[in-house]
Formats: structure tokens, C-alpha cells, sequence
């Protein structure tokens, strides 16, 4: 029974031994955790106390912290070449508090590369253009949190500023983009879909009851791609802008197979035609060239000439009218050499559009 005792005292004083050991460790290991709760509480109050930080990072962290150790972190901030931080933290004399001179001021800007800022930057602008769409918004609000923050650090002081640096195309929010936020949950969900649909040419609206497997954006209008329940194949398309009354039907489906990137792998655009692709060749001028160089019309397109007189392309396409609308767009500077079908019918687009001006 006493050695029982003594040996529960040895347990307990070494227990007690670790214990400390542990506490002393953790306080050494939680520098950058100590420095996000004094960022933290700098950015949100005038001024605060170093007692008062020594409580927080006690209670948030569960360690034992003394005030020199965060008065040591305070300078870790203000001068550490290694952390960077060269925090503008102020003393008020009137308080015996600290501050931030620079009210703007937060470490979150760091930790990122200026190729990653640079990266964010162009991201961020990107995106801005779809900042309307509903689904996209979490991501918007997310990316100008941290630009926020990479503002400071970037000597960006407002988002005009930044602007004026990157500038990105503006697309008009279009109707039916509100639908987005359903469409993927009952294409995730894998459920029906019933709505009412009206295309421009038709005088009245239909019912439809589709299996919904893909969304698509096609030159900044959005569609939903499925299969209607007596066809096959998930190849019909419905534009969001003239979709109304749309609701998630209890009834789920099983997804048949289908590969929708090597269905549009040969279109130009969201029409598909029920026709083989076929090669097309086309002549542009040589200035025109300089273009189709850095940005291809088609993935598939290659160079068969480039010389002072021509540049020569091939693409292997279905031609529906948006590659008819494509070539047109490029006026007197290309020609169709063949095949003999597509250079027929843009003779004809062009002598309708030549009649419009007679």
C-alpha cells in the first residue's frame, strides 16, 4: 500500500512535469496564432491593452501566455524582416495601449507571392463579370474579401485604381440567370425538371418535363441541356431567358451515358447539326492572320499558309449559322476556298445581305 502511494506521487509529479513541458511548448509553437488575434483586435478596436490580448489568446488558444512574450510578438510584427509584416502598430501613451497607425492595415494580406496577388488581381476581374449571377456570388464575395485585403498590401487604395489596370468585358446580366442555383441542384440531385418554354418564333408557350444533365454558356447566354422522356438521346436545348414557371419535380431519373465533350467537340458554338463535320478551308489576309495566330476560331484550326500574300487556315467543324455568323463577322478579309457546299452558301448569305443595301 505505500509503495502503491509513493508511486502515484512519482505519477503525478511527473504528469505535472509534462504538463508544463506541454503549456511551454505550445506557447513557443503558437507565434502566428498569437499574431492573428492581435491583428484581429487591433483592426476592430481604436486601441487595446496587452493584458487584454493576454486574455483573449489565453482563452481562444488554451495556453498560458505572459504580457512580455506579447509585447515580444508586437515587435516580432513591427520589425521581423523574415515575417514581413512591418505592422504599423502605434503606442498610445494616453491609454498605455496599442494601435494601428494605419487603420487599413491587417498581416491577412500576406502569405501570397506577387505572382499571386497579380494572379488574384486578374482573376478577380474576371469573375466581376458574372458577380450578377446568383451562384457565382459566394465566389465574388469571397475573392473581394481578398482583394481587399491585397489592396493594402499592393498600395491599391481603391478598386477605381485597380480597375484602370485590368479591365475586363462587361456582359449584361440576361434573363434566366436566376434559374442557375435550381438547374444545378436538380442536376446534381438528378431530378426532373417541368417548365413552361416560348421560343421567339412561336406564338405560344409549351410544357416541358426534361432530365437535366448539363449547363452550358454559349457567347454569355446560358442553356440547359437534357433528354425529354420519349427521346433518347440528352441532345435537347432550352436557353435559360425563355424558360418560366420552373420547378424540381419529386420524380428522379438515371443519367444515360453520354459524352458531351466529344458531342461539342466539332460545333462552333451551341447548335449541333445532325450533319459529319467536314474541313474548311479559308483564306484570310495576311494582316487578318496576325490575329488567327494568337486566337484561334476553333480549336481545331491549322496553318497551311502563311506567307506576305495569305494566310491559309483548316478547321474541321459542322458549319452551323454561328460559324456562317463567325466568318461573315470578318468581312472582305477572308474568303471560303472549299468545300464547294459551305463556300456556296456563304455566296448566297452575302449576296442576301448585298440585296439589303440595293
Amino acid at each position: 500500500m505505500r509503495f502503491l502511494k509513493v508511486s502515484i506521487g512519482n505519477d503525478i509529479s511527473e504528469f505535472q512535469k509534462k504538463l508544463k513541458e506541454t503549456k511551454a511548448m505550445a506557447m513557443i509553437k503558437h507565434p502566428f496564432g498569437r499574431y492573428q488575434i492581435i491583428d484581429r483586435e487591433l483592426c476592430r478596436r481604436d486601441w487595446v491593452k496587452t493584458k487584454e490580448l493576454k486574455e483573449i489568446i489565453e482563452d481562444e488558444l488554451s495556453i498560458s501566455v505572459s504580457e512580455k512574450t506579447i509585447n515580444n510578438d508586437i515587435n516580432d510584427m513591427r520589425y521581423d524582416s523574415l515575417l514581413g509584416y512591418y505592422a504599423p502598430i502605434g503606442d498610445d501613451k494616453i491609454h498605455k495601449a496599442y494601435y494601428y497607425k494605419d487603420p487599413t492595415y491587417t498581416i491577412k494580406a500576406f502569405g501570397l507571392r506577387d505572382n499571386d496577388i497579380n494572379a488574384l488581381m486578374f482573376y478577380a476581374k474576371t469573375i466581376n463579370q458574372y458577380k450578377e449571377y446568383e451562384v457565382f456570388k459566394d465566389f465574388s464575395n469571397a475573392i473581394e474579401k481578398i482583394l481587399d485585403a491585397v489592396n493594402i498590401r499592393k498600395g491599391i487604395s481603391n478598386k477605381e485604381q485597380a480597375r484602370t489596370v485590368v479591365q475586363t468585358e462587361i456582359t449584361p446580366k440576361l434573363t434566366g440567370s436566376e434559374l442557375i442555383p435550381l438547374l444545378v441542384e436538380a442536376v446534381d440531385n438528378k431530378k426532373i425538371i417541368e417548365f413552361e418554354y416560348k421560343k421567339f418564333d412561336d406564338a405560344e408557350s409549351k410544357i416541358v418535363k426534361l432530365e437535366p444533365y448539363l449547363l452550358k454558356e454559349d457567347r454569355h447566354r446560358w442553356y440547359i441541356i437534357g433528354k425529354k422522356k420519349k427521346y433518347s438521346q440528352p441532345t435537347t436545348t432550352y436557353a435559360l431567358d425563355r424558360i418560366i414557371n420552373i420547378r424540381i419535380l419529386d420524380e428522379k431519373f438515371v443519367p444515360i451515358k453520354f459524352d458531351f465533350e466529344e458531342y461539342y467537340k466539332y460545333s462552333f458554338g451551341i447548335t449541333v447539326i445532325e450533319e459529319a463535320p467536314v474541313q474548311i478551308i479559308l483564306s484570310f489576309t495576311p494582316f487578318q492572320g496576325n490575329y488567327l495566330k494568337t486566337l484561334k476560331i476553333h480549336h481545331s484550326q491549322q496553318t497551311l499558309i502563311d506567307n506576305e500574300k495569305e494566310f491559309r487556315i483548316s478547321v474541321f467543324v459542322k458549319p452551323s449559322w454561328e460559324f456562317y455568323e463567325k466568318i461573315l463577322g470578318y468581312g472582305n478579309t477572308v474568303k471560303v476556298i472549299s468545300p464547294q457546299s459551305v463556300y456556296d452558301e456563304m455566296k448566297e448569305k452575302i449576296k442576301n445581305m448585298s440585296d439589303n443595301y440595293s
